[in-house]
């Protein structure tokens, strides 16, 4: 389990089928692949972070994306908190070996064999580190609990999610 969830702002406006600016903001950087949506992610994050009571010199990782999806910002995200917290960013701290359906297409209570199914691993050295893990979007948690737990099993002292925003589950 994470040890604690930062999240800097919600998706949708509350009672409404309406992104909020952030929620607009991620949606442009997931599904048009805009540079200069991303770039304010980016910078809106990094100022979040520094705002975080954080570990002292954390690793810092990105949730890897299938690899079905080539252009995808969390691993830019990443880079840029690690550059936020003047820490380095270690790319492939974890990897990700399969494409699995959308969590948010995956009945609650299947995500987490969608999430075992998605051939998460460790591939560096985590023993005694403190991990940061960052996401673009957090919907139940299921994703970043289980990299926790995967991470914490490798030996890592704690691990601290980081997400841009949480969405909420569709209606129906």
């Amino acid at each position: 389990m994470l040890n604690a969830l930062h999240v800097m702002g919600e998706y949708w406006e509350p009672d409404a089928d309406e992104p909020t600016a952030l929620g607009a903001l991620v949606g442009a950087v997931r599904n048009a692949e805009s540079v200069s949506a991303l770039r304010e992610l980016e910078r809106l994050l990094s100022g979040f972070v520094l705002g975080l009571d954080l570990p002292v010199g954390p690793l810092v990782a990105a949730v890897p994306p299938g690899p079905d999806r080539v252009a995808h910002p969390v691993p830019s995200l990443a880079a840029c908190v690690a550059e936020a917290l003047d820490v380095d960013s270690v790319r492939a701290v974890l990897t990700r070996s399969f494409a699995t359906p959308q969590l948010r297409d995956t009945p609650v209570g299947r995500r987490r064999d969608v999430v075992e199914a998605a051939g998460y691993a460790v591939n560096a050295t985590v023993r005694g580190r403190s991990v940061v893990l960052v996401d673009d979007v957090v919907l139940t948690g299921t994703t970043l609990d289980y990299l926790a737990e995967i991470l914490l099993d490798a030996g890592a002292a704690e691990v601290v999610g980081i997400v841009a925003a949480r969405t909420r589950l569709r209606d129906g």
